[in-house]
């Protein structure tokens, strides 16, 4: 952008401030005419493919989420660099599920793909520079963005020799170029690489084939270059991966310098943001600005914030690669003498009127029973002419700044992190939004129900050169509805190869107790894309409205070509952490009766992993360990501080288990290559309603009482509570403290086995908790028992999993009936199986029976694959069986690895006077 649209773009936006007095006035901005009645479920209409024919032909309703496979590649050394570039969609086949490895690639076909795996944006290209490339081929915002590059020139015949096959010293100097353009820190070597056939290499190859081969990017064969020989499809896709992962490296690594750690800006005038590669280095890619208060002010591509008429505070996000920085903003008045007033206070305050109609008594239950289309109507009534007092003014500024929002009408798609839910799909559906999805200017909120974070995609009808990306949220902790931490943005211009394109932060915290209503904002450089991409997660409630793409037709970025890196593959794997549920849970119940409730090394070893009988560590057992109090544990500060001390003592509990982890490890041979970390659950404690005085949290304060009948209902209720947010803080302390190596601290149990409702609040006690461990990125697990109240309502309680204890081990024979009534519960509910046992079955046939009885049933009902179970086996049954030399009893330790991995095979059950 040229400096004189620059100081223009800052001057319009302090005119626009002048009359934009809510984050919610740009609502429709100058959007064609699209209006809300398209269904965010209709088809798109289908456009002609801008990308090139060879390297993307596919369908744009074909995205990433597909499997691709190639029925050519054999035993191929590419075949897994191939493989990876296809999952990521940077490189398709070429029809008929066929790769052909061995083709010869064009010099176009290597311009598509270099680009993707550099980052490098490509961009409409206005005029045809070269003849064998116009302007309208698929193929030219390619090569044009590599020609602006630097990296891909043209012959002296004004051609770039689009269709000719590439010769590996043509690759050399694009890799090259592409390496001193892109910043990749260059390989030390203090030997130069030789070859053989260096005469037939041109002078202008020579030092780029030789800074490629130290790089390792190419090499020879045979003490030879072969310069002139061309490069394979199976080659190129080794070669690009090698550079992709330069990239991340590159991204994971990115460090960065701030011209400013705050911002204190006049209302009115502007400040620029400058950011400068550490210890002098070069960007390897283009910053990316964002911020969450876009009422106040905003921020340009190049860095510079425009401060609005209002005083009031913020936060600037900047984004370099994988990094993120936060920058405090403060707007102050333009007059001095006058004194700041808290306009975040007072914006948070209009905030919460203007949406009163619109916020739920409760996330997930109308609790005053009122009628919600009575409250919605009412709120229409009332905003109505606000909403087109801010849409005029709107539109009014996104005219005088170029800008246009075109995301309302558009095609948008909505994906959960983890595996989608149909109970938490129902609750949302009482919140579903405006007719036409979240892209349309509307008032109305969007819910969004548990299942870990959602990502968003916006189909737009067409590529156009984006600016700004901005979705508002909503916080009203007392309805269980929290602001999401972040806002991710990912750009594609074909739906297929994504760039990562910014994050946006608050600092609202997740105890704020006011309605707060924040926009996230993330401004782009030069970027021309069709699809975009937002992500947010999600805790319990996220509310959300008005996801707004703005394009500017008009815009003249002098930035130099953008550079942004592919998604980060650790986000991915956080995504699939998402999904990435418990599978077998072993209780583990500590902290008394001396040897039964001390677990060492020793004894965790064969739960945590599977050993044969002639003592091979074959596999993972228990992927989950459950530690929690024997039921007789006092309700007292110093039982629970007394049960920490035991759970966080040496050799013991925790500690055995990490030292037993590490020597699964260390058997199995992954302990300095990718060692598996066993996930850990830790109890609550319960605070039962009859103690009277629990002890102090503190020596200026009295001993809690959790009795009604002494304190009244909502002090017993608020002392509970305290006793256990004390807990869990201490609980996070020594865990933090201890920095277990091989263990995953994943989620937190809730240790009562019904829901009580004669004890104070019961129920709010419970979605408190629920809050308070989401808060902290953990799940939250429940074990009812057969028959415990609340036991079917245990997703509207915010548990994350719930296990059915199905109690057979009692004095009575178990009859198949209750075997069959426990999984018809199980699966009404949509619960996980909880397998019992206790070292009766090892010298009582009917406990045997019952025991093999329950794998039996689950297995017909096919309970036993896909699902997550919680086993039960009172103290340490589980081990004597494993480190028995009778077979019968061994049996049942293999019978139920057998089980946990969908292999065992027994149909039938056991009749009263069958045995083994």
């Amino acid at each position: 952008m040229s400096k004189k649209r620059m100081g223009g773009r800052v001057a319009v936006a302090c005119l626009a401030f002048a009359t934009l007095l809510t984050a919610a006035a740009p609502m429709a901005g100058a959007a064609s005419g699209a209006g809300s009645s398209e269904m965010k479920n209709q088809t798109p209409v289908q456009e002609p493919s801008q990308v090139a024919p060879q390297a993307e032909s596919q369908s744009q309703t074909q995205q990433q989420d597909e499997t691709v496979t190639f029925t050519d590649l054999g035993n191929s050394y590419a075949k897994d660099s191939i493989n990876r570039l296809a999952s990521l969609q940077l490189i398709n086949g070429q029809g008929d599920g066929l790769f052909h490895p061995q083709n010869t690639i064009s010099r176009q076909d290597i311009a598509v793909l270099l680009s993707k795996v550099v980052g490098l944006q490509p961009k409409t290209a206005e005029e045809g520079k070269f003849e064998d490339v116009p302007a309208g081929s698929p193929y030219a915002p390619y090569v044009y963005g590599l020609s602006e590059l630097g990296v891909m020139n043209g012959r002296s015949d004004n051609t770039v020799g689009a269709t000719d096959p590439l010769t590996r010293q043509e690759l050399a100097v694009l890799l090259s170029r592409l390496m001193n353009a892109s910043h990749v820190a260059k390989a030390a070597s203090s030997n130069a690489v030789e070859y053989s056939d260096e005469q037939d290499m041109a002078d202008y190859a020579r030092d780029a084939i030789a800074e490629v081969s130290s790089q390792r990017w190419m090499q020879g064969a045979n003490g030879k270059f072969n310069p002139l020989g061309t490069v394979t499809r199976a080659e190129a896709a080794v070669i690009a991966e090698r550079v992709l992962n330069a990239r991340y490296q590159q991204a994971e690594q990115a460090k960065f310098v701030l011209s400013t750690k705050t911002l204190s800006v006049m209302a009115g005038d502007s400040q620029q943001v400058k950011v400068t590669g550490a210890d002098g280095q070069k960007l390897a890619f283009t910053p990316i600005f964002a911020f969450d208060r876009p009422e106040l002010g905003m921020i340009l591509p190049d860095g510079t914030f425009v401060a609005g008429p209002t005083p009031g505070k913020g936060n600037v996000t900047v984004t370099l690669g994988y990094h993120t920085e936060t920058i405090p903003v403060e707007i102050t008045n333009a007059t001095p003498q006058e004194e700041p007033k808290d306009q975040s206070s007072e914006d948070d305050t209009a905030s919460q009127n203007a949406d009163a109609a619109h916020a739920p008594a409760t996330a997930g239950q109308d609790a005053a029973g009122t009628d919600a289309s009575s409250v919605d109507s009412q709120g229409s009534a009332t905003g109505d002419k606000q909403q087109a007092d801010e849409e005029a003014k709107g539109e009014a500024s996104a005219e005088q700044d170029d800008l246009v929002n075109v995301a309302p009408g558009s095609f948008t798609s909505v994906k959960t992190f983890g595996p989608p839910d149909s109970y938490f799909q129902t609750v949302e559906k009482q919140y579903p939004g405006p007719v036409g999805g979240l892209v349309t200017p509307s008032e109305e909120w969007t819910g969004y129900n548990r299942q870990f974070g959602r990502k968003v995609t916006v189909t737009l009808s067409e590529e156009k050169p984006l600016e700004r990306v901005a979705l508002t949220f909503r916080q009203q902790k007392t309805s269980g509805i929290t602001l999401p931490e972040y806002m991710d943005v990912e750009v594609s211009r074909d739906g297929k190869a994504w760039s990562y394109a910014g994050k946006a932060l608050h600092d609202v915290p997740a105890s704020e107790e006011k309605q707060v209503i924040r926009t996230l904002a993330v401004t782009l450089p030069d970027v021309e894309a069709r699809y975009v991409r937002v992500s947010f997660p999600v805790k319990v409630f996220a509310f959300a409205r008005q996801l707004e793409v703005w394009a500017n037709e008009d815009g003249q970025w002098e930035g130099g070509p953008v550079l942004l890196p592919p998604p980060s593959p650790t986000q991915m794997m956080e995504d699939k952490k998402a999904g990435n549920r418990v599978e077998n849970m072993l209780l583990a119940y500590s902290g008394a009766y001396g040897d039964r409730g001390n677990w060492t090394k020793d004894d965790f070893l064969p739960m945590v992993g599977y050993r044969t009988v002639d003592g091979y560590m074959r596999d993972q057992m228990f992927d989950t360990i459950l530690f929690l109090p024997y039921q007789d544990m006092p309700a007292t500060k110093e039982g629970w501080q007394g049960y920490l001390n035991d759970q966080f003592g040496t050799d013991r509990q925790l500690d055995a288990l990490n030292k037993a982890m590490r020597e699964y490890n260390r058997l199995r041979g992954t302990l300095y290559t990718t060692p598996t970390q066993e996930k850990v659950v830790l109890a609550l404690p319960y605070p039962n309603m009859n103690q009277t005085s629990f002890g102090k949290l503190a020596d200026n304060q009295p001993s809690l009482s959790f009795n009604p009948a002494g304190v009244g209902e909502e002090q017993a209720y608020q002392n509970r509570k305290k006793a256990l947010e004390w807990y869990f803080q201490e609980l996070q302390k020594r865990w933090k403290k201890a920095d277990f190596q091989y263990l995953q601290l994943e989620g937190i149990y809730w240790f009562h086995e019904l829901i009580e409702d004669a004890a104070p609040k019961e129920r709010d006690l419970i979605q408190s908790m629920a809050s308070m461990v989401h808060d902290e990125a953990l799940r939250f697990y429940w074990i009812p028992y057969y028959g415990a109240p609340g036991a079917g309502e245990w997703k509207s309680m915010y548990f994350d999993y719930a296990f059915l204890q199905p109690n057979y081990y009692s004095d009575k024979p178990v009859q198949l009936d209750r075997i069959e009534g426990v999984m018809d519960t199980i699966r009404k509910y949509g619960m996980g199986v909880e397998i019992e046992g206790d070292e009766r079955m090892y010298r009582d046939p009917k406990f045997y029976q019952t025991y093999y009885n329950q794998l039996v049933a689950a297995h017909k009902l096919g309970m036993d694959k896909n699902n997550v179970h919680a086993y039960y086996y009172g103290s340490k049954t589980l081990i004597q069986s494993a480190t028995s030399t009778d077979p019968v009893v061994r049996a049942i330790y293999d019978d139920t690895y057998k089980w946990m991995r969908g292999k065992f095979d027994r149909e039938e059950y056991y009749e009263a006077n069958e045995l083994p």
